[in-house]
């Protein structure tokens, strides 16, 4: 725990950009960086500088090592570490507590979002008020300033998980892209339009609306290239409201798995108002340990990458990383005329990439 509790200041004061990356900084220096009192940082560091983040340079400062320096040139992996370590780490101390409550001598454990280890940590108020769902929680922690600190860090995050899973490979040859003509496509709940602007430049056939929340539109324009902005556009919508536009291809990625059941199968039920047939629904998620999909010959560290998501995912949301045969079985109770007709899955990354099609 002190690890964590280091890494985590470490990273909410930005002790990376304290210390130049090619000259050391003394601890006063970083204080006055940080803000923070002078004993506080030299215990930090103290400690940092065991797990090798950081390194001594002289008894009065430090320097970068390999490890503090990969994480001051990435902000994406910056904001990795405060999703996870920040974010979703307090709420997983509750877990077993979760589990006393509400599931101890029950035959399964409840889906209910209330009865989660995340709900049950933020019911006192830590941060002001109540939050039940880790959404509700980055799109409103903050004031003045600070004010969507967390989604506009969520969305930074989002980006940098795609690259160190290869999601870029993936998402372009999910489909056949080029014989899709040009098609509409709508990116639901597409943050700030990462996945829309890399089909974007290998297809330039394809015309794609991004949809999600008001507050994420801001980090959408900030990344959007100027040469793709007739064929991108930005649509305010919450995929728990039916679908108001009409697509060839709606784009469904890392949405399911982060929702129960019953509010998975309301964000199906919200895309039926807008489906005709032959409408697509491309799905693309991380997928529960099966044997079709999860190679046991893998190293146990890409295995335990799985299994700790589906932890984790349990106690911040109450759901799981759903098998393929699940999440087949979700579109079918959700409604019947969603196909599905394709499903092709990559092993190294555990994840799926499933064809539903709208078939009256």
């Amino acid at each position: 725990m002190p690890d964590v509790a280091v890494l985590t200041c470490l990273n909410a004061f930005n002790f990376w950009s304290a210390v130049p990356l090619d000259t050391p900084a003394t601890y006063a220096s970083i204080s006055h960086f940080t803000h923070l009192p002078l004993p506080i940082v030299h215990r930090l560091l103290n400690h940092a500088t065991t797990l090798r983040l950081f390194s001594p340079a002289t008894a009065t400062s430090v320097k970068h090592s390999s490890r503090s320096a990969a994480i001051a040139k990435q902000p994406g992996l910056r904001a990795l570490v405060s999703s996870l370590l920040d974010d979703a780490s307090p709420p997983m101390t509750m877990l077993a507590e979760a589990l006393r409550l509400y599931s101890l001598g029950k035959s399964d454990v409840s889906q209910n979002m209330e009865h989660s280890a995340f709900a049950l940590f933020h019911r006192g108020g830590v941060y002001g008020r109540a939050y039940t769902t880790p959404w509700e929680f980055i799109e409103n922690d903050g004031e003045g300033e600070r004010k969507g600190w967390r989604q506009r860090n969520f969305v930074q995050f989002m980006g940098y998980i795609k690259d160190i899973f290869s999601f870029e490979k993936v998402m372009v040859e999910a489909i056949d892209w080029e014989a899709a003509g040009n098609a509409t496509v709508v990116d639901v709940g597409g943050s700030s339009g990462h996945d829309a602007i890399l089909l974007a430049h290998h297809f330039p056939n394809l015309h794609i609306t991004i949809q999600d929340l008001p507050q994420v539109e801001p980090s959408f324009h900030s990344v959007l290239p100027s040469v793709l902005a007739p064929r991108l556009s930005f649509h305010h919508h919450s995929f728990f409201h039916p679908q108001p536009l009409a697509a060839d291809i709606f784009l469904l990625k890392l949405i399911l798995h982060d929702w129960p059941d019953a509010q998975a199968l309301d964000i199906l039920a919200a895309f039926i108002p807008a489906m005709r047939p032959g409408t697509r629904i491309l799905v693309i998620e991380h997928v529960g340990k099966q044997a079709d999909i999860v190679d046991d010959s893998l190293p146990r560290s890409l295995q335990a990458m799985g299994t700790a998501s589906d932890v984790r995912l349990f106690a911040l949301f109450a759901t799981r990383e759903r098998s393929l045969d699940e999440l087949k079985d979700l579109f079918r109770r959700a409604d019947e005329r969603f196909v599905v007709e394709r499903v092709k899955t990559e092993a190294l990354s555990s994840t799926a990439v499933m064809e539903v099609v709208w078939r009256p």
